[in-house]
């Protein structure tokens, strides 16, 4: 089945930023599922001195990496993949082409806390998974997805994406398969 976590390259590939206005706006758009493309204000993004030369079709954006943000080619590639759960966001990109940043609506409580390997702030809080155990039922038809808040922040694709991706030639993802304690739960 393939699950990875969702990883633009960005060592190889120029990143994006917004102001700190916009930021909070942008990082709230991980924690919803109800859609905002009629509410939505395309953000201006800027640039990093020490970006790549290289442009790729998913920049990273600064901090957030779970944010995907799209060229309009990885996008049309990917809608009919991801299409049924996300919309995308217009932003304003410096070199003027169409990008998008990608509103996944699609949260799944399939973390199974009990087997998975955990991280855990002081407070009990999950700081990161170090191992996932997944229900996989509740995986089916799932080519996109986040865990439910406080979880993780980790945005999973599965190995349709990766196929749709790597067919466009589309580049600046890295597919570091999801670890997993052992075969997904049935």
């Amino acid at each position: 089945m393939g699950l990875y976590v969702y990883q633009p390259n960005a060592n190889s590939y120029a990143g994006l930023g917004f102001s700190m206005l916009d930021n909070d706006r942008i990082v709230d758009v991980h924690y919803t599922d109800t859609p905002i493309a009629d509410s939505w204000v395309s953000p201006v993004a800027h640039g990093f001195d020490d970006n790549p030369d290289s442009e790729g079709d998913f920049p990273s954006l600064s901090n957030y990496n779970q944010i995907p943000v799209m060229s309009e080619r990885a996008w049309e590639a990917l809608r009919p993949v991801i299409g049924y759960c996300c919309e995308a966001l217009p932003i304003i990109h410096p070199t003027g082409k169409p990008f998008f940043i990608v509103h996944v609506m699609e949260t799944v409580n399939c973390l199974d806390f009990d087997r998975s390997e955990v991280k855990r702030y002081s407070d009990g809080g999950i700081m990161r998974i170090v191992r996932y155990a997944l229900i996989d039922e509740r995986l089916h038809g799932k080519h996109i997805f986040k865990l439910p808040r406080g979880n993780a922040r980790d945005l999973i694709v599965d190995g349709a994406f990766r196929n749709a991706v790597e067919a466009s030639s589309l580049a600046g993802l890295e597919f570091n398969e999801l670890p997993l304690v052992e075969q997904i739960v049935r």
